[in-house]
């Protein structure tokens, strides 16, 4: 009699700097009972993949949870998978981080386990055909990919009962399907759904496969789960259908399906990842194109048949989609230049910082979660801080290099000493694309601006929902508080520092800060002209910017210790009198604005200290931004009385349990009506400087 051969596979993951409590959550409502459950049914055989991140905290704060795992690998119920360590993108880093990632991960498993692992889950399970030969080097057999990315190479639902063979170089590797049906089904539908599914999965004269691996949050993290798999029964309920259909239906592993079953033939598989990401990875305009045709072909019943020939985007298009995903992964790769051949704490550090969940957004909140983009940050920091603290040589007391930093083909300034480093763009206005402050292992910086999301467009219909059960993540659509839609404003530049601005004459804060008002001049935010020079304990770069009769000129004075120096000067060549708004503004990314984040002035009384609120103030010429969190005052001097706006900037972005609001940072801009006289510049001098608390 023929057997279904089923595969059973669980994927757990908490981010790389995700907060203690929401690791102990998860724990406790998923991991630890899905385990205490299945460990009762020795019979039921499934495989395991624990992100190095969760693996690390487990250690910490739970190792009877490892020592359950060991003995059901050694009883055989359970095969752990490998994969990058710190759960990078794999395509998205250089191929030495890909190498050092899956070792570490393999050797981790091989040390704590006694097995080496035969197979590796891919984070997103982001596929480029060139993964073959690198996983290969690596050791590793197989991994498990969606039904889609076969689907997308010809293949239909009849020939993904089985796996395939695909290669690089000659490399051969074993790739898996994991059933998007079984995936959407489990568990939010009634076990008899999925049992009767399963059943019409077999075949008559020979032994098939059927594979569902998931996400293991789906098991009591997502909303509505942990009653639905463990208070309602629904997990114990579908073991034991499980259990009553043994006489079909046999519960294996990967590896034990990979030697008993022949592969199905060769296959070359697409770049690609589940469909949800490459509608996720679109602009929003593109994404309303690609949902209007779903939604079409859907409507005609055709969707099934055509989906796999309706592709958006790739991963990497987040990286254009999001210019502050990009500067962390520029950041990442630039370090990762520098820590080649670094000894393992480096590279325990470089790993940390390329975990992938603060690069990106979908349905989790992603990049736009500030302590997952700042652990990133803090990670790449602290391995450039060893690597110096390392270093056989003696490290310079300032440094400058000019090199394409952001990848767009123009060159930005990268300015470094023993406290700060800075990197400036010419080509973006002769912003300051990131503040690092060495000591704290942060970039002052660390900021997103808002954006239109697809999803912006159902906030109304969203409002005052409540948490939908038994839905997948991938249905809901619920938001966390009413009010949404009136705070949707978007930017049209990057939230970064020394952003330059000349006012239109009706500017008040209110159409700045809702990104509504007028600019006397748009094209501050393009190329600068620039030009550096030195001296024995500073370097100077200069950026000019000729507008029509009136030339704009700062210089960046960056010396040896915590401060630099901001030099502007407005000149007008014309022949008659101009009058001009300039505002240069900056961007904070404090993680709040709310408790133990204020700010206070030594030059006058502030209209109030704290940063949740919308505030004017009149005539001040220095501010301190304190945050008590971090440990961190900012300072600003300026040589001059200048009236300052400030605000907090919020987002509203989409997660697993609904849309909300989330702080990115604090702005400030200094602003001044200015009447010019021909050929009598006007100047302002800025100082910037921070200080421990």
């Amino acid at each position: 009699m023929s057997k279904l051969k089923f595969i059973f596979g669980v994927h757990n993951h908490q981010p790389v700097g995700n907060f203690d409590f929401v690791f102990e959550d998860a724990y406790q409502k998923a991991y630890k009972p899905f385990l205490d459950l299945v460990a009762g049914h020795p019979w039921f055989r499934f495989t395991l993949h624990n992100s190095g991140c969760l693996w690390e905290w487990l250690e910490q704060h739970h190792p009877e949870y490892l020592d359950q795992l060991g003995q059901m690998v050694r009883a055989g119920q359970m095969e752990l998978l490998g994969g990058g360590f710190y759960e990078p993108i794999m395509p998205a880093i250089p191929d030495r981080d890909k190498q050092g990632q899956l070792n570490m991960m393999s050797e981790f498993l091989k040390n704590r386990f006694g097995r080496a692992p035969a197979g590796a889950w891919l984070a997103e399970r982001v596929w480029e055909p060139g993964l073959a030969s690198v996983l290969a080097d690596a050791g590793i057999k197989y991994t498990v990919l969606d039904d889609y990315h076969f689907k997308c190479s010809g293949k239909t639902d009849e020939d993904l009962n089985g796996h395939y063979i695909t290669e690089d170089q000659g490399k051969p590797l074993a790739v898996f399907p994991i059933s998007q049906k079984l995936r959407y089904l489990a568990p939010f539908h009634n076990v008899d759904e999925v049992i009767s599914h399963l059943k019409s999965l077999r075949q008559p004269d020979r032994d098939a496969l059927a594979i569902l691996a998931d996400d293991g949050e789906k098991f009591g993290v997502w909303p509505g789960t942990h009653e639905l798999a463990y208070e309602k029964g629904w997990l114990k309920n579908f073991l034991n259908e499980l259990d009553k259909n043994r006489e079909w239906l046999e519960l294996v592993t990967f590896s034990q399906a990979l030697e008993t079953i022949p592969a199905k033939g060769r296959i070359y598989l697409p770049t690609a990842s589940y469909a949800e990401m490459g509608e996720w990875a679109l602009e929003p305009k593109a994404e309303a194109v690609y949902s209007e045709l779903a939604q079409r072909l859907k409507a005609e019943g055709s969707y099934p048949r055509y989906s796999p020939f309706v592709k958006g985007g790739t991963w990497r298009d987040f990286l254009t989609k999001y210019p502050e995903s990009n500067n962390i992964y520029r950041k990442m790769l630039s370090v990762s230049a520098k820590a080649a051949g670094q000894g393992p704490e480096v590279l325990r550090e470089l790993y940390r910082g390329q975990c992938n969940c603060g690069y990106w957004h979908g349905v989790f909140g992603g990049l736009y979660l500030p302590h997952l983009r700042e652990s990133l940050y803090r990670h790449l920091i602290r391995a450039e801080n060893l690597m110096e603290a390392n270093s056989q040589t003696v490290v310079p007391v300032f440094e400058i290099r000019e090199f394409d930093f952001d990848g767009n083909g123009q060159n930005e300034v990268e300015l470094s000493n023993r406290y700060n480093r800075l990197y400036l763009s010419p080509a973006a206005g002769g912003s300051l694309l990131e503040w690092d402050v060495k000591e704290k292992e942060i970039n002052l910086f660390d900021t997103l601006a808002r954006r239109p999301e697809s999803y912006h467009r159902n906030i109304s219909q969203s409002a005052g929902q409540g948490q939908a059960q038994g839905k997948s993540i991938h249905e809901m659509v619920v938001s966390k508080e009413d009010g949404l839609q009136d705070i949707l404003f978007y930017d049209s530049f990057r939230r970064v520092g020394l952003v330059d601005h000349l006012l239109g004459p009706e500017t008040d804060l209110e159409s700045f800060f809702r990104n509504c008002h007028q600019e006397q001049e748009t094209g501050l935010v393009g190329a600068w002209f620039h030009k550096t020079y030195r001296e024995a304990e500073q370097v100077t770069v200069e950026l000019t910017k000729p507008i029509k009769d009136l030339t704009i000129t700062k210089k960046i004075i960056f010396g040896v210790g915590r401060l630099f120096a901001v030099e502007y000067n407005w000149v007008n060549r014309g022949p008659s009198e101009m009058d001009i708004w300039p505002g240069i503004e900056f961007n904070f990314g404090l993680l709040s604005s709310g408790f133990g984040r204020h700010c206070r002035s030594l030059s006058q009384i502030l209209s109030t200290e704290a940063l949740n609120v919308r505030v004017q103030d009149q005539e001040i010429s220095q501010l301190s931004v304190i945050d008590d969190h971090r440990g961190l005052t900012i300072d600003f001097d300026l040589s001059q009385a200048w009236d300052l706006w400030r605000f907090p900037v919020e987002t509203v972005s989409q997660s697993e349990s609904g849309l909300e609001r989330n702080y990115q940072c604090s702005c400030f801009l200094w602003h001044k009506r200015i009447r010019l006289s021909p050929g009598r510049p006007q100047t302002l001098n800025i100082t910037l400087e921070h200080k421990p608390v």
